[in-house]
């Protein structure tokens, strides 16, 4: 009969061998999981040639792929000119069909006509800074991999994003990014318009699987429905908050008024020879929502500009005050994009202060519910001092973001 010893020494034998122990390195999750890892194509139907690429992974079922909202996004808004295919570590390819997507969350769901393997399994993230394996197809290179870190949820988002240390590069979008026991934990996210390498957790893909889309003639409305809905819930959090404030001069403003966002000093360089001084702060969010090619959506911006002179004439300084009274807003959208701004002008009552105030807005010509909206308020009536406010968000709900114009006004106070 063995002792109490040796059967302690026989678990831990046991506890150290088992898998749920060990550690796998990056050569042998690759190993485990290349032929589950697939390129997606774009196919531009008329040279038969591929326009973008991303990367995909076998989920829930075998005929099944999960990849980024973006990688797909060119297919989306032309289907009839582009197609979309599969091309296999093995060289195997054949066409697929999108079934589901999430572009709040930068996901979708396509399929195969026939089988491509055994799904893998999916988890919860490990704590931060634990190891992560990125898998993807990088630059049309063929499949590779890259190991990294997991650096923390990005606070300027709605906890959908997970910071990855290791290089993300174009095509990797949409692979699988694995812990060390080889779960799929997250989906890699790269584009080219961003220099953060972050992945999307795998628990965002699973509402995808109760969700098929009705018809190719409705997918573009259901991606307004989602980006309209999800931008509703975002600014009532923000509207329904405390927000702490901050003072700019003789007026106390909001700081950040979310998590999502981070406020900034950005007063110029004060010049000997100025005649003015002039003090802003500046606040901006990260919670982009990638679109199109050309377009980004629900990003909100905000800033405050103080504006004093003793000794510019009150011309001059009325001419410096209004070229400073401008949006931060930039955006690539045409005009077959979006319609054209309207716009709204009145002087208001701001903190016992005279204010006139300009509310513009356009509406996504595609995306039906979605505004970008551009507000600016400018103290009038002093010579020798000035106070601007501008906000700017794009792609969000007009109505809601009325409100949140509302409440940033009232939160404004007059320090004598």
């Amino acid at each position: 009969m063995p002792s109490y010893k040796s059967l302690l020494l026989l678990t831990l034998a046991w506890l150290l061998a088992s898998p749920q122990a060990m550690a796998l390195d990056s050569q042998a999750v690759f190993q485990r999981n290349e032929n589950a890892v697939y390129q997606v194509r774009v196919i531009n139907r008329e040279t038969g040639e591929k326009s973008t690429i991303g990367s995909g992974f076998i989920f829930d079922r075998p005929n099944r792929l999960a990849t980024n909202y973006h990688v797909v996004s060119r297919y989306i808004e032309k289907p009839d000119t582009y197609e979309l295919r599969y091309l296999a570590a093995g060289g195997a390819e054949g066409p697929l069909q999108l079934i589901s997507v999430d572009a709040v969350h930068d996901l979708a769901l396509v399929e195969s006509e026939h089988p491509l393997g055994i799904p893998l399994t999916t988890g919860a993230p490990p704590a931060k800074g634990a190891t992560l394996f990125a898998m993807g197809n990088p630059l049309d290179l063929g499949l590779t991999i890259a190991a990294g870190t997991n650096s923390g949820v990005l606070s300027q988002t709605d906890d959908s994003r997970i910071l990855f240390s290791g290089s993300l590069n174009p095509g990797m979008s949409g692979g699988p990014t694995f812990d060390d026991q080889g779960v799929v934990v997250g989906v890699n996210v790269s584009t080219a318009s961003n220099d953060i390498s972050f992945i999307v957790p795998a628990r965002y893909l699973q509402p995808l699987t109760a969700t098929r889309l009705a018809s190719p003639e409705s997918l573009l409305n259901e991606i307004a429905r989602q980006i309209h809905d999800y931008q509703v819930r975002y600014l009532q959090r923000i509207n329904t908050a405390a927000w702490p404030p901050t003072t700019l001069r003789r007026m106390q403003v909001p700081g950040a008024v979310s998590p999502t966002i981070r406020c900034w000093d950005a007063s110029p360089k004060v010049k000997p020879e100025q005649l003015y001084r002039r003090y802003s702060i500046s606040c901006k969010n990260e919670n982009d929502i990638y679109l199109t090619d050309r377009l980004e959506v629900g990003k909100i911006l905000y800033e405050y500009i103080w504006l004093e002179s003793e000794q510019l004439e009150a011309l001059r300084f009325y001419r410096l005050y209004r070229a400073l009274n401008s949006s931060q807003f930039s955006s690539e959208a045409s005009k077959d994009d979006v319609s054209r701004f309207k716009c709204d002008t009145q002087f208001v009552d701001v903190a016992g202060q005279n204010f006139k105030a300009t509310l513009c807005a356009r509406g996504y010509s595609n995306y039906p519910g979605l505004s970008d909206v551009l507000f600016s308020a400018a103290m009038v009536g002093n010579e020798h001092i000035g106070f601007i406010f501008n906000l700017d968000l794009s792609g969000t709900d007009f109505s809601t973001a009325q409100q949140l114009i509302v409440r940033f006004l009232r939160e404004m106070k007059w320090q004598p």
